[in-house]
């Protein structure tokens, strides 16, 4: 097989088992909900986002990993920590070694996400990369969509049953092996040699703001369908997989969508979250969360698509696994506070800490930040003519 084509595959790979990060534990967050009531809606959509801890400490460490051991090894061992720590759960009914799993498997995803770009880059020219990172959505969309489909199924059986879906992890590690073309450590002495720019900070600060709002749909959406619609968690898999289909649309055109906006595509992104928040809003029943689960899907999906492209050309060639640890870190950071930030700010401000709350604070946090984003680009594209 030829080198492109391998690498391609290996990419697929890692974006479809890293998918599962995103997949979380939505499709039974609501049945989760009710299991541990004792401990309070907050501690439980925490499961969802408590594995940003460990992964800011994986990709904390990406950049020192390049410089000792090969991206196909890092790689390798991410994905069996996710596939461990994702099925551990399925043996017991303890709170506590959920918890530990979920803040644990995180690891796995910090030291795995930057692991694309860093290879797309290694491997791929300058003008051949959006192509690429388009695929990186597509395998990331897809392995959510059949996350959240298997997940919702299994589910079905007993919640418990969910985390076999973490199985894929295991599958991932296996094909990496077998795929990924082996190549040394990077070439320089420490991590601290590999020079980051202002480019790669604003691109991750603009990580935090959109994984910090985009959150309140991950952690809210299974809550809202049970509370408003139906105790059935195959709906909410169902959701959740329309979600990742969307996200996984915008990946394969995604070459296409970025010609066509250009320096606003980043824009473009955010206003798609905010047009989704909106419609759950104002538009009642399965329309208005089919919709906002579509548009969010879109918004995720593009966002990372052409953040993770910024990255991979803002850099010299050995930096980019740092620059992805720094852009996972800062955006870690965002989905870690979410349901912090937005369960305060629904409590304080507007009366109560419910998923309509905290999706009318999310709308609010997406209007702004696509205005910020908006200007941005229109300065960007003055600066390139």
């Amino acid at each position: 097989m030829k080198t492109k084509n391998r690498i391609a595959v290996s990419v697929f790979i890692i974006a479809f088992a890293f998918g599962l990060n995103i997949t979380g534990v939505l499709p039974v967050l609501g049945m989760l909900s009710e299991k541990y009531r004792e401990y309070g809606t907050g501690m439980v959509q925490l499961l969802q986002t408590m594995p940003y801890l460990m992964l800011i400490v994986g990709s904390l460490l990406i950049g020192w990993l390049t410089t000792k051991i090969s991206k196909k090894k890092i790689t390798v061992i991410g994905l069996l920590i996710v596939g461990i720590c994702g099925v551990a759960p399925f043996f017991t009914n303890s709170f506590l070694v959920l918890v530990l799993m979920r803040l644990f498997i995180g690891f796995g995803f910090g030291i795995t996400g930057p692991m694309s770009t860093a290879i797309i880059t290694e491997f791929i020219p300058p003008q051949e990369r959006a192509s690429y990172m388009g695929l990186h959505v597509v395998g990331m969309g897809i392995g959510t969509m059949i996350g959240n489909l298997l997940g919702g199924m299994l589910a079905g059986v007993g919640y418990r049953y969910f985390y076999l879906v973490y199985l894929i992890a295991f599958l991932g590690a296996a094909g990496i092996k077998v795929m990924l073309i082996e190549t040394p450590p990077a070439a320089v002495e420490t991590a601290s040699e590999m020079k980051l720019n202002k480019m790669v900070f604003v691109i991750s600060f603009a990580s935090f703001a959109h994984t910090l709002f985009i959150n309140a749909y991950n952690t809210n959406i299974g809550i809202y369908i049970l509370q408003n619609i139906t105790d059935n968690p195959s709906v909410t898999g169902v959701v959740t997989a329309v979600n990742a289909a969307f996200a996984l649309m915008v990946g394969m055109f995604f070459g296409k969508i970025s010609g066509v906006l250009k320096e606003y595509t980043l824009a473009f992104s955010v206003f798609a979250a905010a047009v989704g928040y909106g419609v759950i809003l104002l538009v009642p029943g399965m329309v208005g969360v089919y919709a906002a689960s579509a548009l969010c899907g879109v918004s995720l999906s593009c966002f990372m698509a052409i953040a993770s492209y910024l990255i991979s050309i803002s850099v010299e060639k050995e930096a980019v696994a740092k620059a992805s640890g720094v852009f996972s870190i800062i955006g870690g950071i965002g989905g870690l506070i979410a349901p912090i930030v937005l369960g305060n700010t629904a409590k304080y401000v507007l009366g109560g800490n419910t998923p309509v709350n905290q999706f009318t604070a999310a709308f609010a946090g997406m209007v702004i930040f696509t205005v910020v984003a908006t200007i941005s680009g229109k300065k960007m594209k003055e600066k390139n003519k």
